[in-house]
Parts: structure tokens; C-alpha cells; sequence
């Protein structure tokens, strides 16, 4: 017969209950679903129907905005009726010249169009016509703005006679330090009178390179009095009041990617470089959802790749990702794994029902390249 020894078992329990996980486990009451309801845009044979960038905007009705970059246009679509509204086609050159870059609309009267790799910002609105062209001159150590609404999303946003927008850092991401990055800033405030530009005195985490070289990419979401930041290769979020770059850490890594965030050598080359960007665990775009109050995070686990040509695919053909929840405490809810050929990732936009994904993904039996279609994914308890 045999004997316990209650001292060994009392310590055993002890530490079963105070050991804690690494990582935030997601509240098993919330769920999120996809519903099978679908909005449906039919497309001409000239558009198509994965989109350079969309922006959900609302004001007498719910419209979803979508760049064209084939026909330099600005597709507004009706989310109501499921029909496009207008199309906003620029010219490419001359006064009245606008190239389909980045855009952002702040209001119908106010949409600000961000050519790529240019030093303006053009102002327009749903007529089309350029009611200003402003050349803004940013710090030395930024060559550029970046104010994507598709890849690792952070929406500018207008402060009083400034436009406050994400920046890119100057450099090779293999010449970066700790050191060196502690300096980089992640916003800019542009003056839309003078194309003025300040630092804000938001910054990357100090030991964001602590276990080695990362890339630099990440998503914000400014509202109200705060900011909150996405890493591409940290599991936490961090925010932080407008003002202050005193960040509050938050533990919100997904159960799906690799616990360790994989990282870079110095000397890695091209192939090395486009795995990891494109077939490592990574964070992409957080967005809000102000309807219900939430943040979404896009997250990517590692994914097997055999050949150049597999990796090459993952450009225009994602693997599985995974679709984070976390409340505006920033406590993680809950988080579902697509499968590849599902969704299309990079294609979503945020309405009054929920969170809603591309099926245009290339590999999804139900693409149409005649038509945009979104799903609608409900937040349920």
C-alpha cells in the first residue's frame, strides 16, 4: 500500500495554483463567428476586385471607399444598397493631377489623397477636383510617410490645423541598434497650412531588439486621449496618452504564433528576409471597432515553406492568420484561426454589424474576379 506524503503534495498544489501563464488566455464566453452574410460590389472587367486600400466612412449613410490604382481612381461604394455610388477618377499629371496612393477621408469635403514616395499631400473631396497641394518637409532620418490603409493600418487623423501620420524610419533595418532606435519617432504632426512637421514624442519599446534584429513595421490606432501601438514582433500592445510616450505594457500575444517572436541575422540575405517577412510569425494591422468597442489585431503564424516558389505565392496568396479581440482595456477576448484560401487578410474594413473580411482571397473557390464580396465575422457572448 502506498503512503502519501501530504508535505510533497501540499507544496505541489501550492505551485500548481501560482504558476501563471506566460500569456493572456482569451475569455472562452466570446466567440467570433462568421455569419455567411455577405456585401457584394459587382465589378467592370477593368477593376480589380483585391483592393490597394479601403476606409469605411459614414456620415448620411455608410459608405466604404476603395483605391483603384489601374484607373487612378477613388471607388465610393453604398454599403446599403451594395452598388457603387461614384467613382472619383484623378488625372495622373497636371494641376488637377492626383497618382492613387494612400488616402484618408476625413470628411466628403476633406479627403486627403498621399501619393506614394511623394512630398505632398493633395486635398480633394467626392467631386474630384484638387482644392490644394501641399509639399510638407519632414526631419532629417524619415524619407517618407505612411499612411497605408491595407498593411499594418494606422489611420491619420486631423488635430486642429495638423495632420497627425505614421512614419518611416531612414535605413537598413540590419544598421539599426536598441541604441539607434530609441530615437526614432512613430508619428509626425504635418501643418496643413505651412507643411511643417514635428516629432510626437512617441517611440519603439526599449527592448524591442533585446533578443535580436526585428522589423520595424507596426499598427496604431489614435483616439480620443490615447494611443495604442502593434508591433510586428512583440506579443504585447502598448499604449500610452496623448503627450506622454510613457508606455503601458499589455501581455496580448496570440496562442497560435511561436511564444519566442522569430528574429533576424546581420547578415541574412534576400530569401532569409522575405521568409521571415512573409512566412514567420508576425503582427500586423489593430484597428478599432467603435461600435462595439473593441480592437481587432491580425496576426500571422509560421507557415512551412518548401520552395522559392512557395514563398514567392505567400505575397498575393497569405496562409492562415489568426483575428484577435481585445476589449478597450486591452484584455484579450478572444482570437480565431482562418485557414489559408479563406479570407483575403489585407481586405477588411470595420461597419455598424462588425468586422468585415475580403473573400476575394486568390485560392477561395468562391472568388469572383467580377466582384468585391465581404463577409461579415459577429462578436458574439
Amino acid at each position: 500500500m502506498f503512503k502519501i506524503n501530504y508535505l510533497l503534495l501540499i507544496l505541489a498544489l501550492a505551485l500548481a495554483f501560482s504558476c501563471k501563464p506566460d500569456k493572456p488566455t482569451a475569455d472562452l464566453s466570446w466567440s467570433l463567428v462568421p455569419s455567411g452574410e455577405q456585401i457584394i460590389f459587382s465589378l467592370d472587367e477593368k477593376t480589380s476586385n483585391v483592393s490597394f486600400g479601403l476606409e469605411y466612412f459614414e456620415e448620411s449613410k455608410p459608405l466604404l471607399f476603395s483605391a483603384d490604382q489601374n484607373s487612378n481612381s477613388l471607388l465610393v461604394f453604398d454599403l446599403e444598397n451594395q452598388k457603387l455610388e461614384k467613382k472619383i477618377t484623378f488625372e495622373r499629371e497636371g494641376d488637377q493631377g492626383a497618382r492613387i496612393g494612400y488616402f484618408h477621408v476625413h470628411s466628403l469635403d476633406s479627403i486627403f489623397i498621399f501619393p506614394q514616395m511623394s512630398p505632398f499631400i493633395i486635398l480633394t473631396d467626392t467631386s474630384g477636383r484638387i482644392k490644394n497641394r501641399l509639399r510638407y518637409t519632414l526631419s532629417e532620418g524619415y524619407p517618407m510617410i505612411f499612411p497605408h490603409n491595407s498593411y499594418y493600418v494606422s489611420t491619420p487623423s486631423v488635430a486642429g490645423k495638423e495632420l497627425v501620420v505614421k512614419l518611416r524610419a531612414d535605413g537598413r533595418i540590419t544598421d539599426f541598434t536598441q541604441e539607434k532606435l530609441d530615437t526614432v519617432a512613430l508619428l509626425a504632426a504635418i501643418d496643413l497650412e505651412t507643411g511643417g512637421c514635428r516629432l510626437l514624442p512617441y517611440r519603439f519599446p526599449k527592448d524591442y531588439l533585446s533578443r535580436g534584429l526585428k522589423q520595424l513595421e507596426y499598427s496604431l490606432v489614435s483616439r480620443e486621449d490615447r494611443i495604442v501601438v502593434s508591433f510586428m514582433g512583440d506579443h504585447r500592445i502598448f499604449t500610452t496618452t496623448l503627450n506622454s510616450g510613457d508606455w503601458e505594457l499589455r501581455e496580448a500575444g496570440s496562442g497560435f504564433l511561436e511564444e519566442t517572436m522569430p528574429t533576424l541575422s546581420k547578415d541574412v540575405d534576400g530569401r532569409g528576409f522575405n521568409e521571415y517577412f512573409f512566412a514567420k510569425s508576425r503582427y500586423e494591422s489593430l484597428i478599432y471597432d467603435s461600435y462595439r468597442k473593441v480592437y481587432y489585431r491580425f496576426a500571422f503564424p509560421t507557415v512551412a515553406v518548401e520552395s522559392d516558389e512557395q514563398l514567392s505565392a505567400l505575397r498575393s496568396s497569405p496562409g492562415a492568420f489568426v483575428v484577435m479581440v481585445l476589449d478597450e482595456d486591452l484584455n484579450v477576448l478572444t482570437e480565431r484561426k482562418f485557414e489559408a484560401g479563406s479570407y483575403l487578410p489585407s481586405n477588411f474594413f470595420v461597419g455598424k454589424k462588425g468586422l468585415y473580411l475580403s473573400v476575394n482571397h486568390p485560392d477561395n473557390p468562391e472568388n469572383r474576379e467580377d466582384l468585391l464580396a465581404f463577409e461579415l465575422l459577429e462578436l458574439k457572448k
